[in-house]
């Protein structure tokens, strides 16, 4: 069964003599527990790729199959909720919300869905990512590589197939 599944994917920018196909016809699939890199040069179209599979941006054309729900059909509100419960996002610059703790910004995608946190996973993620003694920190108070180990916590914090299941889609 695929994980992932694109198919007839563009993203065309501007029009006329200003328009950019960043993507066009892009189609593949993706089984899963398999690992896939994007590599290519710069320009070449592998941020508004991933850009659009993290349903972040939408395609010109095409779908976007994740674990079979047709992603690019969903609404603003649906697509947030998706997102938010399926998708493990981590920026190269890590959009933390200054204001909140570090166990704050882990948790967050969790409280806005009126979900628990799960302690003893919440803690063995805390434990591998070694931020068992920053969680009341503030953004602004940690190192680089701290900020890189914040939001891989938060993009694993709690994911759940539709058995139930944990799962990470980062």
């Amino acid at each position: 069964m695929d994980i992932l599944r694109i198919e007839h994917l563009s993203k065309i920018y501007g029009k006329g003599d200003t328009e950019v196909r960043a993507l066009d016809d892009v189609s593949f699939t993706v089984p899963k527990g398999q690992f896939v890199a994007i590599i290519g040069p710069s320009g070449s179209g592998k941020s508004t790729l991933l850009h659009i599979l993290g349903g972040v941006d939408t395609p010109t054309d095409g779908h976007v199959y994740v674990d079979g729900t047709d992603i690019t059909t969903l609404d603003e509100t649906a697509l947030a909720i998706f997102r938010r419960r399926q998708i493990g996002l981590i920026y190269q610059f890590y959009n933390l919300i200054p204001i909140l703790t570090v166990e704050e910004n882990m948790t967050l995608p969790l409280l806005l869905d009126d979900k628990k946190v799960d302690r003893a996973h919440f803690d063995s993620l805390v434990q591998v990512l070694g931020l068992q003694h920053r969680l009341g920190h503030l953004p602004s108070e940690l190192s680089g590589g701290q900020h890189r180990g914040h939001p891989e916590g938060a993009a694993g914090s709690d994911r759940r197939d539709r058995k139930g299941r944990r799962r990470c889609l980062s």
